[in-house]
C-alpha cells in the first residue's frame, strides 16, 4: 500500500509544524526568569530615561535627577522582591541595595562638587560612586548572563 502524495505532503507539514513548536518552546525563558528579564527590563528603561532626563547636562545630578534615581532604585527593590530562585533574588537584591547607596550618596556628591577648589582633586565620593556603578554593571551582567543561557 502506498500512500498518495497529498498526504505526504500533509504528513510534512505537520512535521515541520511539530518541529516548529518545539523549537520555539525550547527557545523561551525558563519561569524562574521571567521576573528577572522584567527586573532587567525595568532597569534598561529607567536607565534610558534618566540618560534622555539629564542628556547634556553637565555636573552632578539635579534635585530632579536624584529623584528620578530613587525611582529607579525602588522599583528595583519592588522588582527584586518578585524574584522566587534564591540565587537570582540574592542577586538582584544585591543590585537594588547598591542602587539604593548609589542614590543615598548623590546629595553628598552634589554638596562636594558645586564650589571645588581650582586645581583640587575629585572629591573621594565620585570615587565611591564609581565603584559602586562598576559594581553594579558588574552584578547586572551576572544576573543577565544566568537568564539567557
Amino acid at each position: 500500500m502506498t500512500l498518495d502524495r497529498r498526504w505526504w505532503v500533509a504528513i510534512a507539514v505537520v512535521v515541520i509544524a511539530i518541529v516548529a513548536l518545539v523549537y520555539s518552546q525550547l527557545q523561551q525563558p525558563p519561569e524562574e526568569c521571567r521576573p528577572v528579564l522584567d527586573f532587567l527590563e525595568y532597569n534598561k528603561q529607567q536607565n534610558d530615561l534618566i540618560s534622555s532626563k539629564s542628556e547634556g547636562a553637565e555636573g552632578p545630578p539635579t534635585a530632579a535627577e536624584e529623584l528620578a534615581y530613587r525611582e529607579w532604585a525602588n522599583g528595583l527593590s519592588e522588582r527584586a522582591r518578585k524574584i522566587d530562585t534564591p540565587e537570582l533574588r540574592f542577586t538582584a537584591v544585591e543590585i537594588a541595595d547598591l542602587a539604593g547607596l548609589f542614590v543615598q550618596k548623590m546629595p553628598q556628591a552634589r554638596a562636594e562638587t558645586e564650589s571645588p577648589a581650582p586645581g583640587a582633586p575629585a572629591p573621594q565620593i565620585y570615587y565611591e560612586m564609581s565603584a559602586l556603578d562598576n559594581q553594579l554593571r558588574r552584578k547586572l551582567a551576572e544576573l543577565s548572563e544566568a537568564c539567557t543561557n
